[in-house]
């Protein structure tokens, strides 16, 4: 069955036309449609709004949680290495507080050691072990004094002729912990302690005891200087209390009137021949690098004092006579 109602006229036709052909009830219902048709558009776009709306809040609050947590994890780091720090100079703090008493009952007992007048054996060991502590720049200066102050027992309690077997191994000890400094500055306060030696020979007037005394002076301090001092001139001054302790006893030189020049050509061959004794028997001495850096403090020093000439042309032949090592060896040519 046909429908009754005339067919709904075209929108899009012409709206005089339109208006010609289309009756007032037709027009009224083309225009209830086109209003429903606007209201259900902008009803979908309040819809598709909100929810692009809500898409773009949820965006921003995922992005603000990742912020939040970014710098919660930022602050729990800093929090936890602030803990580490802490806990780790607690621990450096008690390490260090630590090694320091260990290290002062030590000295304490080294002490007790090297100052045990009943017993010589201990006093040697005492005197060994001191040689730790002269390295130490904390008790250095404390270890130097002991060791002088035992100097001048050693040799105030020898016999009256003669040093005794025990007392010389104990001056020996004593001369060598004080050599045993890295800093040439020490080594000069501990040449002064030759000043001891002078005292002991006034008192028994031994040349042969002190002039054995004074060698071991010049193997030990001598020798050590020419590793640890960097010039000539330093060299010199921690040799200069043992050169005029000698000047001031000539009959230690075996000279009637000795000059310095005299004087130090002697401490160089005494050093030279101390040096190859102790080649002849050792193959682990280091007289080879001290013979070698006394040569090159010679050649560091340029014009060479005259005082100083002969003794630097003894070192420089005893350098020659050296055998020739590699450069990694120990002792070898630098």
């Amino acid at each position: 069955m046909a429908d009754p109602r005339p067919p709904f006229p075209d929108p899009d036709a012409d709206p005089a036309e339109l208006a010609r052909s289309a009756s007032l009830d037709e027009l009224q219902r083309m225009k209830a449609a086109e209003e429903l048709h606007r209201l259900r558009s902008e009803r979908t776009a309040r819809r598709s709004r909100l929810a692009i709306a809500g898409q773009v809040l949820v965006g921003y609050v995922a992005l603000a949680g990742l912020v939040v947590n970014a710098y919660q994890s930022w602050t729990n780091k800093q929090q936890q290495e602030h803990r580490d720090r802490t806990e780790l100079e607690k621990w450096n703090k008690e390490f260090a507080r630590a090694s320091q008493a260990d290290k002062y009952r030590a000295f304490f007992e080294t002490s007790m050691l090297a100052t045990d007048s009943a017993n010589a054996d201990k006093r040697l060991v005492g005197y060994a072990l001191l040689q730790e502590f002269v390295r130490d720049p904390i008790y250095d200066e404390k270890a130097m004094i002991m060791l002088e102050e035992s100097l001048s027992q050693e040799l105030r309690g020898a016999p009256r002729d003669k040093l005794d077997d025990v007392r010389r191994a104990a001056v020996r000890a004593i001369l060598t912990s004080l050599a045993g400094t890295d800093d040439c500055r020490a080594l000069q306060r501990a040449a002064r302690s030759v000043d001891r030696v002078a005292r002991f020979h006034a008192s028994n007037r031994d040349d042969g005891e002190t002039r054995e005394v004074v060698d071991v002076y010049v193997r030990r301090l001598v020798g050590r200087a020419e590793l640890v001092c960097e010039s000539l001139k330093d060299f010199r001054t921690v040799r200069q209390p043992i050169r005029d302790t000698m000047l001031a006893n000539p009959e230690l030189l075996g000279l009637n009137a000795p000059t310095d020049a005299e004087a130090n050509l002697l401490m160089a061959s005494i050093l030279v021949q101390k040096c190859e004794e102790e080649m002849t028997y050792s193959g682990a001495s280091e007289c080879p690098a001290i013979l070698r850096a006394y040569a090159a403090l010679c050649e560091k020093g340029g014009r060479d004092p005259a005082d100083d000439r002969a003794a630097c042309e003894v070192v420089q032949e005893a350098v020659a006579r050296l055998p020739r090592t590699s450069p990694g060896a120990p002792g070898g040519a630098p």
